[in-house]
């Protein structure tokens, strides 16, 4: 607000002047600036009557400051207001420098909730209240330390406002002029929710929740043309080109300006049109449609995953197994796999605790164990047929883990890439080349000998040369280069979500990987078992073995169709990620379907005529986590010529140690701990297997299990199962010269194994000291001083931290797990540099670590590529220099990258380094083709003369514009580099080789105007110092060199990254450019020579020279690049291994 409003004093001026500006509280403690903004008429009448007076480039103005200044754009286009008559809020947040306009929404309450009896109703205070009280459904951070209880009443509130600022909603209060974070169930206050039972909710307030904490989704608005142009395209050049247009427009050129709005059109319109189909595919991927099943004031109803609101019970076991929403378990066991949020391949179980539902609810935590998550899949039950399972619904959309995941992952810190800061710098140079320029004509043009009488008309046309310092060609090459870029990776089914991360590929170091998902597959594998032979002096275990269709009927074979906790309808399921699933389907084994089977009965794959065995489950113990096992009773039927013979067991599976327990000593082999320590290491997961004879009775109502007297069967092993084509996408990397790094959630031991599987390790005992891998714990001593132990991850050995560093060239491989990296990250110094460069394996790792690990290797000048699949991989995969998702539905939207699968990655940094070759080579083209058409120019100020607009249509809209459209048109590097590119334009070799090339030119131009001169027939041209002319022997001859030069650095900057002879359309065009202008030289029909207003030599011999000289000038050029080539960094035929 600038003044005072009509009437009003000074006192109440200022107080409203302070209304207008407030506190947003976010729910983690972090306090954002906010001020309040209306629509006023003035302020709009003004906006569009300057968008309308300058053509829309106000307008245009207008958009791009929305982006990148938000705050002077809101003062542009609206009135500052107090935050009470705000209809836009613009939240300030000062550590990242950046601003956000947000809309102010209105929801109208039209019915009470009903309320916890932990909550003490109060009067409305959030909208009327006195200083001191807040109330608001699940608002959090109370500004008053005392206030320790607030409700969630909403009777008599006829409406409240909220904003949503990165996908969260923040609720208004009044009487503290500031919004709040809009909480769901959980968390550290007292309980700010609903009534909620067994029952469910009431409708009523089904419909208030559902407008208050909108629906359960985490969608995201699709981007306008508008939107995607200022994100994608728009940049200096863009804006530098409006300018040029300005300038030439008022220099005469208009079918010329017009050319270049109407290409400009075009290509970007294309490149739009591109990046809009993939937003909107990604998009239509991402929306799916969960059924859920509900309990709503006593009744079921199925109802769509976005009805869902804090408070609903779900009825798990009728609902769909992807869980989309974050609550406890309130009834039941589910089996449930949480590989996309933790990285655990295992499911755990999830089982409802005792309490009253009614109470507090804690914050959620993975580990808890009545905690579910959105993201999770249900995998399997431990429910009887006719009982419920039931879930407490706690937050939905945004709020979710893995929404505020989401949230965290789309406001990364902006890294300023070193090619953009070169970029800037580039844009700067071409326009001191042009300043300078444009100083010699108006020194030319005023002082000297040829001088300008209209001083005015002299600004123009040296305004023209800063023009040429960008030409009109370079954004659209820069764009044409994106969609050629974009198409290739389309065609290798690589989605890209923004442009200009493509080229980063080509700077990236280090490619740090996420285990489950990505390196394994999203399930676990059975490896196999280890029998015990319980021979007659001592048991002892056998080698590992498969396990198959074929296996022997033993009680092994028994334990694995009838052990398990699946209730037999599910055994037909589709559903890979139990482990119970997995043993099952391994045997081959199914469920007999006959009738009259008083008990559930599986069947062998394949039974013999004479021989039929089978298993019926008798009783059940479903596992637990606090029993650690589960049983079975199971009688073995076997039917041998029409006999039957039956037997009674009882089969118990789970953790080892309990199991041993149970086992008679005389049945476990010594050497048992030295197995489970031998498969442990080696990354495996393990299940002791035993059994019983077991004696009882059908009518028996109560049936103890046995836990003592058992004898040991062997071991179940369960691991990961490679992704197809890991080890060979981590071996191509590594011939590339890229660090490979694996950041995991799971145990350190299951990673070190994979890790080596697939090669980021090396192998066990090599005897090499490079290849020693050391395990690297931090801790905090009483003091709180940092205590670093190394211990060889092999065979123990410690190692002072000293000497486990190994030396700077040929560091250890060292993992880490997370608990160790938070120390080290706290700690920071030199051990944690150390720990960042050579650290290979980072296992236990939260989404916060991974990170931080992928934040702290770009600041030490590693530029990375995280490659992830899931939620947990989110944060990371935004805060990397490049992030390849391997899953649209889980990570998605977060990475500007979405591969199928890992065989995406090196084909996906194989572009990035043929982009950033194309883009240096574009950089360096266009710059040495600007710095030819500004000698021209100036030179040709220097006589009074210049190119006319004809020739700059020809040079400009025709054979440049058709160069950019085809030059990106490549199959990728035939030749790929072995070691990281440098992408800077200010190194010694790159500016020498430009330099060359630009002597070159220069040279056979001024040798041409030379021969030109000495010419019998050459007559010189009368200057007139009213205008400049444009037509005469030496502009001519000009421009036939220009138009051959011009093409010249596509032809020799093509060789840093596919020689120009392997781009098919590109020769074409060559070929037609090149026939045309040989036309131009040779022979140019009447109606030509008036277009371009020509002055032709009478000598075919004096053309044919001209051509002469040229093809020297272009050989010329292109061995002197071909020297340099390898000096750029760039690879060579005889240097570099074929594609």
């Amino acid at each position: 607000m600038g003044a005072h409003e009509q009437g009003e004093s000074s006192s109440e001026y200022y107080q409203r002047l302070y209304y207008t500006k407030g506190i947003l509280h976010s729910g983690d403690g972090e306090e954002l600036s906010i001020e309040g903004f209306k629509f006023d008429t003035k302020y709009t009448v003004l906006f569009w009557v300057l968008a309308v007076i300058t053509v829309g480039l106000f307008y245009l103005l207008y958009a791009f400051l929305t982006v990148y200044a938000p705050h002077i754009a809101a003062h542009l286009r609206y009135k500052s207001v107090p935050l009470e008559e705000a209809e836009f809020i613009l939240v300030y947040e000062e550590r990242s420098n950046d601003c956000t306009l947000c809309e102010v929404i209105t929801v109208e309450i039209k019915k009470s909730l009903n309320y916890s009896s932990t909550t003490t109703p109060a009067s409305n205070s959030m909208f009327t209240a006195t200083e001191g009280d807040i109330n608001s459904p699940g608002l959090s951070n109370p500004p008053e330390s005392d206030i320790t209880e607030y409700s969630a009443l909403l009777s008599d509130v006829p409406h409240i406002k909220y904003i949503i600022y990165r996908y969260t909603r923040y609720i208004y209060s009044r009487p503290f002029n500031s919004f709040y974070f809009l909480s769901g169930l959980d968390g550290d206050n007292p309980m700010k929710r609903p009534k909620v039972s067994m029952q469910g909710l009431k409708l009523d307030d089904v419909n208030t929740l559902h407008d208050i904490y909108g629906p359960n989704e985490m969608k995201i608005d699709n981007n306008t043309y508008l939107q995607l142009f200022i994100d994608n395209i728009l940049d200096l050049f863009y804006l530098f080109q409006i300018f040029t247009l300005v300038v030439w427009i008022a220099a005469g050129f208009y079918y010329y300006s017009a050319g270049i709005v109407i290409f400009s059109t075009l290509f970007i319109g294309a490149a739009l049109i591109r990046i809009k189909s993939y937003s909107d595919g990604m998009m239509a991927e991402l929306d799916f449609t969960e059924t859920v099943t509900v309990i709503r004031e006593g009744a079921e109803y199925e109802i769509s995953h976005r009805q869902l609101v804090p408070g609903d019970v779900v009825v798990i076991n009728k609902s769909s197994k992807y869980l989309t929403f974050d609550g406890i378990m309130i009834k039941g066991q589910v089996y449930v796999d949480m590989a996309s949020l933790k990285g655990v391949t295992i499911p755990v179980i999830k089982s409802a605790q005792s309490g009253d539902i009614s109470g507090r609810i804690d914050k959620l935590s993975y580990d808890a164990p009545n905690s579910l998550y959105s993201g999770s899949k249900v995998v399997g039950g431990y429910w009887e047929d006719r009982e419920e399972v039931l879930a407490l619904v706690v937050n939905t959309g945004f709020l979710t883990e893995k929404g505020r995941t989401f949230c965290k992952a789309t406001t990364p810190d902006v890294y300023q890439y070193s090619i953009d800061e070169d970029g800037l710098t580039y844009f700067k140079f071409l326009i001191v080349i042009g300043t300078i320029s444009f100083i010699v004509a108006m020194i030319l043009f005023s002082f000297g000998k040829n001088y300008l009488t209209d001083k005015i008309y002299a600004l123009l046309q040296a305004l023209r040369l800063v023009t040429l310092s960008i030409p009109p060609s370079l954004p659209l090459a820069l764009t044409m280069a994106y969609i050629w870029s974009s198409r290739r990776l389309q065609r290798e089914e690589i989605g890209c979500r923004n442009y200009r991360r493509i080229y980063v590929g080509g700077r990236i170091m280090c490619v740090v990987f996420d285990k489950t998902g990505t390196l394994t597959k999203n399930i676990t594998a059975t490896i196999g078992y280890v029998p015990v032979h319980q021979n007659l002096d001592k048991p002892t275990f056998s080698g590992l073995r498969e396990a198959s269709a074929d296996m022997i009927d033993d009680d092994i074979l028994y334990l694995m169709v009838s052990c398990h906790d699946l209730k037999m309808a599910q055994l037909s399921l589709d559903d890979e990620s139990s482990p119970d699933r997995i043993i099952l389907a391994s045997t081959g084994w199914t469920v007999n379907k006959s009738m009259g089977n008083r008990y559930p009965r599986l069947e062998p794959p394949r039974q013999s005529p004479g021989h039929k065995v089978f298993v019926d489950i008798i009783r059940r113990i479903p596992f637990n986590s606090a029993l650690k096992y589960t049983a079975v009773i199971a009688r073995i039927l076997k039917e041998a010529y029409k006999q039957c013979n039956y037997y009674n067991k009882c089969y118990v599976k789970g953790e080892p140690e309990t199991i041993i327990g149970f086992c008679n000593p005389e049945s476990v082999p010594v050497e048992t701990q030295d197995v489970i320590a031998k498969y442990t290491k080696q990354g495996y997961i393990l299940v002791a297997m035993a059994y019983k004879d077991f004696d009882f009775h059908d009518d028996s109502k109560s049936i103890e299990f046995p836990k003592h007297g058992m004898t040991f069967l062997g071991l179940l092993i369960f691991g990961d199962e490679l992704a197809e084509g890991a080890e060979g996408v981590i071996s191509s990397l590594h011939h590339k010269k890229f660090q490979t790094v694996m950041c995991t959630g799971d145990n350190i031991h299951t990673a070190v194994h994979v890790a080596r599987q697939v090669g980021i390790l090396p192998p066990a005992n090599t005897g090499n000291p490079a290849d020693k891998v050391v395990h690297i714990t931090a801790t905090l001593d009483t003091f709180g001083g940092l205590v670093i132990d190394a211990m060889d991850y092999d065979d123990g050995t410690k190692y002072k931290p000293e000497s486990a560093w190994g030396d700077s060239w040929s560091p250890p491989n060292f993992v880490v797990e997370g608990d160790s990296w938070e120390v080290l990250d706290n700690a920071g110094g030199s051990h944690l540099d150390r720990i960042i460069i050579a650290g290979k394996v980072f296992a236990r790792m939260t989404p916060r670590q991974k990170k931080n690990l992928v934040e702290l290797k770009h600041k030490i000048g590693y530029e990375t590529c995280m490659v992830g699949d899931g939620s947990n991989d989110n944060e990371a995969l935004v805060e990397a220099d490049i992030g390849i998702s391997l899953n649209s539905r889980e990570s998605g939207l977060s990475a500007p990258f979405h591969g199928k699968s890992i065989t995406s990655v090196p084909i996906l940094l194989n572009e990035g380094r043929t982009a950033l070759i194309q883009l240096l080579a574009i950089f360096e083209s266009t710059g040495c083709g600007s710095v030819l058409g500004i000698f021209t120019e100036t030179f040709l100020y220097s006589m009074l003369m210049e190119l006319g607009e004809a020739e700059w249509i020809y040079i400009d809209l025709f054979v440049v514009m058709s160069i950019d459209l085809v030059l990106g048109y490549t199959d990728g590097l035939q030749i790929i580099p072995t070691s990281r590119l440098q992408s800077s334009f200010w190194n010694a070799m790159r500016i020498t080789s430009n330099s060359v090339f630009i002597v070159v030119c220069i040279l056979v131009q001024i040798a041409v105007i030379f021969y030109l001169y000495a010419q019998e027939w050459f007559v010189p041209t009368i200057i007139n110092h009213n205008y400049i002319t444009d037509s005469s022997y030496e502009i001519t001859y000009t421009f036939y060199v220009l138009i051959f030069q011009v093409t010249f650095p596509a032809i020799v900057y093509s060789l840093e990254s596919q020689p120009i002879y392997r781009n098919y359309p590109a020769l074409v065009v060559f070929f037609l450019i090149y026939c045309i202008n040989t036309y131009l030289i040779m022979c140019p029909f009447e109606f030509t020579v008036e277009l371009f207003r020509l002055k032709v030599s009478p000598s075919v011999l004096f053309r044919a020279e001209v051509l002469g000289c040229l093809l020297v000038n272009v050989i010329l050029n292109i061995l002197t690049e071909y020297g340099f080539i390898s000096y750029k960094g760039l690879p060579r035929e005889d240097k570099a291994d074929d594609k």
